[in-house]
């Protein structure tokens, strides 16, 4: 009896699992998928503090402070049509394992570098670059996985859910790196970092990821479609498609008008905070719990319709409070105000990105993302126009400057694409007659 109600209360238990916003962690591969992924992403982090404050120490600009940052971005130019194009060919495993053990390399390096006193400036640099060339070939083939461990109907939820890993990397990774360079010294921060890709890798080698998205459209003569004909096709698949291009020009401009603030961060906490790189941990923490806050936001939302709407609101909303926060010269109204700035921030981002992929069939799907990420790689223009103009007007009025333009262009595309009010689920094998239907994921709720 007693086993018949417990086995009846576990059954409940997954039950209100599935019916939740938690729902797509019913499915155990797409539970171990997430946590690999977060070790990298908390990894990730660590080293954007730490390679602010490092450049920072060395140069004392808030120009070099920003362009770093900027290093990072430009590889996502190009390199993410490569790996979506790749990535829909069947090869996100391999992508997947081969970056984290560049940047699991390229961590160490650094740490030597700096433990060893041979640090330099250029040294800092070549870190962002290399940083950059393997997130770039890394998140649209991790990016495109996703819906393939679940249900379509839960590949809502399980898209929002997997932006928590950022939020959660914001809020794991930042505040011990900044305690870590404030207490242990800032090679050490790149040793913490590099450790934590190890059980990253060992759960990348042992996941199977699934092979769905790979089929290959035929040329006519029956030959498998090139590397520059798939990344061709990806190109004309957006240019047919109003919403996405909607969605992807929104997406850009988050990226270019409020994501560079993040940038010269270290200079706020330093000159107008008067706060060290604990408070800037603290802080960046601060941004990553209401990150976590607006990804679980999104994933309670149901289909297109409620999606749209958190999108737009917190797509306007994220400019004023960027402008709050950039006016704050003090300290718990700057942590209450980053909290909400990344609450707003994630829960537009996380939005935006789920409409993309529900919005894509997916045969297209890494290569749609793919260009997503190229337009994340256009921020090195907002980047540097931050670093510039905080150089020589201020870091707050640049902010204050840039959220406004935020908040205007934003308001443009709403008012110039009115389809994206009535955005749609695509069909999966839409507008492809040579690709069949894929099978529903083997994915299966735990239990």
């Amino acid at each position: 009896m007693e086993q018949q109600e417990s086995q009846s209360s576990g059954g409940l238990r997954r039950s209100r699992l599935l019916q939740g916003p938690l729902r797509a962690f019913a499915y155990p591969r797409y539970a171990a998928f997430w946590s690999v992924s977060l070790l990298s992403i908390m990894s990730f982090f660590m080293v954007m503090i730490a390679r602010g404050w490092l450049i920072l120490e060395l140069t004392d600009s808030p120009f070099k402070v920003a362009a770093v940052q900027a290093a990072q971005l430009v590889p996502m130019l190009v390199l993410p049509l490569i790996s979506g194009a790749l990535a829909d060919r069947g090869g996100r495993k391999m992508l997947l394992f081969t970056t984290d053990v560049f940047n699991f390399a390229s961590l160490l390096a650094m740490g030597a570098l700096v433990y060893f006193e041979f640090i330099q400036e250029w040294h800092v640099f070549a870190l962002a670059l290399a940083n950059g060339v393997a997130f770039s070939f890394a998140m649209p083939a991790r990016t495109s996985v996703v819906p393939d461990l679940v249900r379509r109907s839960d590949v809502a939820s399980a898209v929002a859910l997997f932006s928590t890993i950022f939020s959660l990397g914001q809020v794991a990774g930042p505040t011990p790196a900044g305690y870590i360079i404030e207490f242990f010294g800032m090679a050490h921060t790149f040793f913490v970092a590099s450790l934590l890709l190890i059980p990253a890798l060992v759960g990348i080698a042992m996941f199977d990821i699934p092979v769905i998205a790979g089929r290959q459209r035929l040329a006519p003569n029956g030959a498998r479609e090139s590397m520059a004909q798939s990344i061709l096709y990806g190109l004309r698949y957006v240019r047919g498609q109003p919403v996405i291009i909607a969605l992807l020009l929104l997406g850009l401009i988050v990226m270019t008008f409020v994501m560079p603030f993040q940038a010269v961060m270290p200079v706020l906490v330093r000159d107008v905070l008067n706060r060290g790189p604990d408070d800037l941990g603290v802080l960046m923490t601060a941004i990553g719990v209401g990150a976590l806050m607006g990804s679980l936001t999104a994933a309670t939302a149901r289909g297109m319709p409620q999606l749209t709407r958190l999108m737009m609101v917190a797509g306007l909303l994220v400019g004023v409070i960027l402008t709050l926060f950039a006016v704050s010269n003090f300290y718990l109204l700057s942590l209450a105000l980053a909290t909400c700035l990344g609450l707003s921030t994630q829960l537009f981002m996380t939005s935006n990105m789920t409409m993309v992929q529900l919005a894509t069939p997916d045969y297209v799907r890494a290569r749609v993302i793919s260009i997503r990420f190229i337009l994340v790689g256009l921020g090195p223009v907002g980047i540097m126009a931050m670093g510039f103009a905080a150089e020589t007007f201020g870091a707050v009025p640049s902010i204050i400057a840039m959220s406004s333009m935020n908040i205007l262009f934003v308001a443009l595309v709403l008012v110039l694409f009115p389809s994206i009010r009535h955005a749609r689920r695509t069909p999966p094998a839409a507008e492809r007659p040579d690709v069949a239907e894929p099978a529903e994921p083997e994915a299966q709720p735990s239990g």
